[in-house]
Order: C-alpha cells, then sequence, then structure tokens
C-alpha cells in the first residue's frame, strides 16, 4: 500500500494522540476493523501514518475499515 493509504482516518487521531507513546511521537495500538478482526502491534507514528505492523513494514488492511482503536 502506498504512503496516503497507510493514513490512519481522521475520527481516531485525537483518540490516539491521547494514548501513551511506546516511542518518541510512536504509538502501539490494537485495530478492530469492520470485520470484527483485531489487528495487535500496529505502530502510528504522530498519530495518523501507520509506520509498521508487528515487524513488516507493509500495511496489509486497509486503514479506512478500522472502526476501534485501542492501547496496547
Amino acid at each position: 500500500m502506498n504512503n496516503r493509504s497507510s493514513l490512519i482516518p481522521v475520527r481516531f487521531r485525537d483518540q490516539i494522540a491521547a494514548m501513551p507513546e511506546c516511542s518518541y511521537g510512536v504509538t502501539r495500538i490494537v485495530v478492530t476493523l469492520d470485520d470484527g478482526s483485531r489487528i495487535s502491534d500496529v505502530f502510528v507514528a504522530w498519530s495518523e501514518e501507520i509506520v509498521k505492523v508487528g515487524t513488516s513494514l507493509t500495511v496489509t488492511f486497509d486503514p479506512d475499515r478500522i472502526v476501534k482503536v485501542e492501547i496496547q
């Protein structure tokens, strides 16, 4: 996926910004998608860009399918 498709939907950015960072500017979260699947180890930089999922730099899901975010 390209950089544009790795952006967290705007509706979740304030919620992520309020979560504690695991590293400078990076928050580790769990996302729930619209089909109920949960993806852990999602690393978000500056509350808006997914930079890593687990150990992969590739985002394998469409961020627009996110329905819930939680701190991990």
